[in-house]
Order: C-alpha cells, then structure tokens, then sequence
C-alpha cells in the first residue's frame, strides 16, 4: 500500500494529468508559495484576476455583453469592491434560462460538463475548463495537505453512486482504486453494510477519509458501539456537503482519534474554504472572490465569483448559504482570509417503516438520475416526510412537464431507497417558499 502511493503521486496521476490537459501539481506548488505571501499581495493577484475574467466575459460572452450593455456598465470602470458590487446577481433560474448564453464564443480548449443536483431544488448543468479544475483540485489539495496528506495517500471516498449507470457502478469503484481510493456509498447506515463497510476500511487502511459530514458520522457511532479499533494509519477525515455539528465532530473524533476538517464550497464555482489544523475556514481567495451580501432577510447570503472558468463564468453568483468574514487572523500563520458559515448544508436523516435510516444527501441523487435520462420536469420540488416511509413530494412544473414524469419519479425514488411499504404523495404548487434564512430545502423530515 504504501509503495503503490508513490506509484500514484508519481506517475499515474501525472499521467492522468498530462492526458486531462491538467497542472494540478504545478498549481500547488504555487499556491503553498502563496502562503508565505501577505494577504495584500494576495488580494492584489485576487483583483487583477477578477478584472482579466471581466474583460474577457464582456468580449465574449454574449450574456454578460448584454448584461453589462443594460446597466452601463464597462470592465474599464471596475476599479473598486463597490464599483464590482453594482453588476447584477446570477441565480440558478438565470443559468437554467440562459445557459447557452453564459458559453464563451471566442474559448479554444477542453471543457468538462457538471452537474449539480440541486439542493435548492434546482438542479443545474454546466461546463468548466481544465484551468478551472486544475486550480480547483490545487486547492483542495493544499488544504489536505496542512494535514499531512499528500497526492497518492490511501483514501476512503464516502460518496454517493449513480443511479441509473449500471457500467458506471462498476467503473467508477475500478477507477478509484486506480487512484489509491477506496469507494464506499454514503447513503446506507444499516448495521449490516456497515458492518462490512467497516470491515473492508480496516483491510485497506486508509490515510485519510474524506465525504458526506452525516455518512461519516453514523460510521463513526458504529466504531464506537462495536469498540473497533482506530485506524492505525489515519491522519485526518475531511467532510463537505452537510455541517458537522459540534458534538457530531467530537464523537468522530473520538471514534477515529484523528482531526476532522471541513472543506466548503458547491459544485458551481468550486471547493473554496479548508479548515485548518487551528480551526479556521480559510478561503483561496486565489480561485474565488467572495462577497457577504445582506439579503432581502437580514441575512448575509454568501455572493461567489469563480476566477478560473473562463468558458462558463459565474459572476457575482447567489450560492444561498449565510456566513461573513472573520476580522482576526488565524492563529497557525496562514495569510489566507478566514470565513464563518452559519447556515449550511445542514440535512436531516430520512427513516423508513422498517427502522432503516438513510442521509437525505442520497436525494441529491434524484435529480442526477434525471438529468441522466434528459429529463427536467420540475423547476423545483421538495421532499417532506411526514410519517416513517411517507412521502410528500411538492412540485413546480417545468416546460417539459409530462404527467408520465411522475411515474418516472417515483420508480427513481423507489430504487434510491427501496422499501416495500413506501408511500408517495404528489403535490403540484405555484411556488416553494424560501424559509427565513432565504434559503429552500429541498428536504424537510416532520418526524
């Protein structure tokens, strides 16, 4: 195991990188540099690289052309955080509407198509570069490596699987252990799978683990309920796509015996905050322009600016989660600026009938299974459990609509979670309100 991590670092993942047309390697030795820089040195690198994105959305790409066109607005006038706050907020609905409209006409070179699957329940696709991969992977890694870890270490993936690929569910497995991963479903928290799911961790015997904040959690209850041994090679567990609460991280902690780290970003506009060792969320400010944007609630809703993709770029884009800058630098040294998240991706757990309990993460997986198939009936639905296996699905019809979608639905759903005495509702609604925090979840137990 340990000499099959240096036959990744070394020569299959610069192999991989050369074919993808990537530069992870060379991104982060350049952004470990950066650390040894002054945050004004940093945010001078920020702005010239906002303005580069903004001259070149404005020559060619039509939606912004038009966008700017509107307001008055030209990049040469740009000279300020106030004067760049004047350019008008891109929403989900904007892209979906606009999609072809957001491509760069004049853009020679690969792109990459992206989904999201929607945990505002509008699910999103899009295209990035292989420069905007590049930097992005940079600075994941980067943050992974304040931990120690390093490109090629044995990792543990819990994440999520495609539903309707019955290839990809075999290749995706075979391509991460290529890569030195061990690919292990998120969704499942039965004593049985993981039961085996433990078992098969401590054969392969990770460095670090990385995935959903909730799946982690229930493994790391089963560890301590079954008084297994801590992973011996373990370094750190690094968690994304929900919060981990206070006393959910210390029960991991205490189960594996190692730091957990929270690594924050969305699938639009990339990973941009890591939480180091001393517990701050430090931002890359060299990917991404953050703005703290107080919304029409009195909540300052997380603005994000993507500095990298120059094919699709999201500027000025409504992430929907709640957080601000922190004013004290952190205490490890690190010049980057640090953010507070207050209302995240927190979801509930889904429990069936029969006693079985699933992270609601796996209904992010619906919409891909959709998005798959070619189809978008919703503009928006939500997912409301009402009892144990019922299931109110509330729905804002898209153009595409056809009533057979609904059958559809409910056969993905059935296969997400299968249980024989599932029960779904549809409800057909003009609009789902957003709750306080301006924000609409896409799943809400009543349980």
């Amino acid at each position: 195991m340990n000499l099959y991590r240096h036959f990744v670092r070394y020569i299959h993942y610069p192999l991989t990188q050369m074919i993808k047309g990537e530069r992870v390697v060379k991104y982060l030795a350049i952004l470990q540099a950066n650390e040894h820089k002054s945050l004004a040195e940093l945010e001078e690198l920020q702005w010239t690289r906002l303005k580069h994105l903004l001259n070149d959305a404005y020559q060619s790409v039509p939606y912004y052309r038009a966008l700017f066109d509107q307001h008055q607005i030209h990049p040469e006038d740009i000279r300020a955080p106030q004067d760049f706050a004047q350019i008008p907020f891109l929403t989900k609905t904007i892209i979906v509407e606009q999609k072809d409209q957001l491509l760069n006409t004049s853009y020679i070179g690969k792109i990459y198509p992206g989904k999201t699957s929607g945990s505002t329940g509008i699910p999103l696709t899009f295209y990035c570069t292989s420069e905007y991969s590049s930097w992005d992977w940079a600075s994941r890694w980067r943050g992974r490596g304040w931990f120690g870890v390093r490109i090629g270490d044995p990792e543990v993936a819990i994440w999520g699987r495609p539903l309707y690929s019955t290839i990809r569910r075999f290749t995706d497995p075979l391509k991460a252990r290529l890569r030195n991963t061990l690919l292990i479903s998120g969704f499942d928290y039965n004593p049985d799978f993981l039961s085996v799911t433990a078992q098969k961790i401590r054969t392969f015997n990770p460095y670090y683990i990385y995935g959903y904040s909730n799946s982690i959690y229930h493994l790391a209850i089963f560890f301590l309920e079954n008084n297994l041994p801590r992973l011996p090679q373990l370094k750190a567990i690094f968690v994304t796509a929900e919060t981990l609460f206070p006393h959910e991280r210390a029960v991991v902690e205490q189960a594996f015996g190692v730091p957990v780290a929270n690594e924050y970003g969305c699938s639009e506009i990339g990973g941009f905050a890591y939480e180091c060792p001393s517990g701050s969320w430090h931002v890359s400010i060299e990917n991404v322009y953050l703005e703290f944007i107080e919304n029409e609630l009195g909540a300052k809703e997380i603005v994000g600016t993507a500095l990298t993709n120059s094919y699709m770029p999201f500027i000025r884009y409504r992430i929907g989660d709640i957080g601000e800058w922190k004013a004290q630098p952190c205490s490890c040294g690190c010049p980057l600026p640090v953010m507070q998240l207050h209302t995240g991706k927190a979801t509930d757990t889904v429990v069936t009938q029969s006693g079985k309990r699933y992270s609601s993460e796996i209904f992010d997986y619906l919409n891909l299974a959709l998005l798959d198939l070619q189809r978008r009936p919703f503009k928006q639905y939500q997912i409301i459990q009402t009892k144990p296996s019922t299931f109110t699905i509330r729905y804002v019809r898209s153009n595409e609509f056809l009533e057979s979608d609904l059958a559809l639905f409910r056969k993905i759903f059935q296969n997400t979670m299968p249980d024989s005495e599932l029960q779904l509702e549809f409800e057909q609604v003009l609009e789902i309100q957003p709750e306080s925090s301006g924000k609409i979840r896409y799943f809400i137990s009543k349980l």
